[in-house]
């Protein structure tokens, strides 16, 4: 009962700001470009444009200056919820835009070591034995990734929070061991949210457009689960790597 409140409370979380659609609109626009998106099909053309071909790379600039900030809003989502001191989405203000990139800069590191090395770990090897041992087609690998990414998702989760507590950013992302000794506490709610925000995602892809809109919504709900999951289990066990 109590994982079906933590799941209410955080679409509340959410909800309860006035403002929720304008913030994950505008956090959508800065992960990923639109443009990039309207223009990805145009440029990947071999007749493209020159014009096309221009403003998609200008697209891409501001796409790689920009991304960090929605990366670190959200880690203020998750600070939020781990020690339960706000109850709605943080503002986007001008005054806050260093910290968000520089917590931005700090998720991607930890989504680095817990969630895209496994990933192209499990696709190299998934490579491997599918497609040149077994000569399956390659579009299978699209459908592998799937399990392993709902899989690994919850470290990321589990390395922001201990990062929030004050453990070390590239112990965060790479100390295995104690990554997967928190996420096996609470395994059930930790999977539970990986396999929303997965679903939530892959349905957002078969849209196209949507899918920097659904990113942000996601990561913003999912992180406000993941925050009170972690904090029960540091509540509970106090030598959880300490500030130094």
């Amino acid at each position: 009962m109590d994982r079906f409140s933590d799941i209410k409370q955080g679409f509340s979380q959410i909800f309860s700001d006035r403002h929720w659609l304008w913030k994950i609109l505008l956090g959508g626009c800065l992960l990923i470009n639109p443009l990039l998106l309207i223009l990805a099909p145009h440029v990947f053309n071999p007749a493209a444009a020159s014009g096309a071909k221009l403003a998609f790379g200008l697209a891409l600039l501001f796409n790689l200056l920009s991304f960090w900030f929605p990366l670190g809003f959200t880690f203020e989502v998750l600070r939020r919820a781990r020690f339960g001191n706000a109850r709605q989405l943080p503002d986007w203000r001008r005054d806050l835009l260093l910290r968000y990139a520089r917590e931005g800069a700090a998720k991607l590191v930890i989504a680095i070591g817990t969630v895209l090395l496994p990933a192209a770990l499990w696709t190299s090897l998934a490579h491997a034995i599918f497609v040149c041992t077994f000569h399956l087609p390659p579009a299978l690998l699209k459908d592998l990734s799937i399990p392993i990414f709902s899989l690994v998702i919850p470290f990321c989760g589990v390395g922001c929070c201990r990062w929030l507590d004050g453990a070390p950013v590239l112990d965060c992302a790479f100390n295995y061991t104690l990554n997967l000794e928190i996420f096996l506490r609470r395994w059930q709610d930790f999977l539970i949210a990986s396999i929303f925000i997965s679903g939530v995602q892959n349905l957002a892809a078969s849209f196209y457009y949507t899918l920097p809109f659904a990113v942000v919504f996601s990561l913003c709900v999912v992180d406000t689960w993941f925050g009170p999951t972690y904090a029960e289990i540091a509540s509970k066990q106090q030598e959880l790597t300490p500030r130094v």
